[in-house]
């Protein structure tokens, strides 16, 4: 079994190839918490306003973050569907966008009559120290294999 990525707007999660389908982890949704708008959008920025459109003909909103060490923190919503390979316990870790896992606040999984269960690590407990030693991962273990997503709240 070999180490397999899925990177999307900075979010890496690592996953043993064997435990997934090939192809089937994806992040559906990734919402910055702090701004309420996908991670990569920052129309939310601008203001709306054309210059001179503000009473005295000011010129519009221009926000520009210029602190680029202290930047970072937000929370994220992320959404990551994937499709189990088999009814073992299976491990999503996220190497590399995400500084810790703050909660799971739901699941889905397709497989009728068959539950699905979803903890998480920061630390790489077993079983999630097979992938990911020491950082945060998410483990899933269904009663069948099938498609399914789960949505987690991350610290970045």
């Amino acid at each position: 079994m070999a180490t397999e990525t899925k990177t999307q707007k900075g979010l890496t999660i690592s996953f043993d190839d064997g435990d997934f389908d090939t192809g089937t982890v994806s992040v559906l949704l990734d919402l910055d918490m702090r701004t309420g708008t996908p991670v990569d959008e920052t129309a939310w920025l601008d203001g709306g306003a054309a210059a001179g459109s503000y009473p005295g003909a000011l010129d519009g909103f221009k926000a520009k973050n210029t602190n680029t060490t202290n930047a970072n923190g937000s929370m994220r919503l992320v959404q990551i569907a994937f499709t189990l390979a088999d009814a073992a316990e299976q491990v999503l870790v996220l190497t590399a966008g995400a500084s810790k896992i703050i909660g799971v606040l739901g699941t889905t999984f397709a497989v009728a009559d068959k539950t699905l269960s979803a903890t998480f690590t920061n630390t790489g407990n077993a079983p999630a120290a097979k992938t990911g030693a020491a950082l945060p991962a998410i483990v899933l273990h269904g009663e069948a294999a099938g498609a399914g997503t789960v949505t987690a709240v991350l610290l970045n």
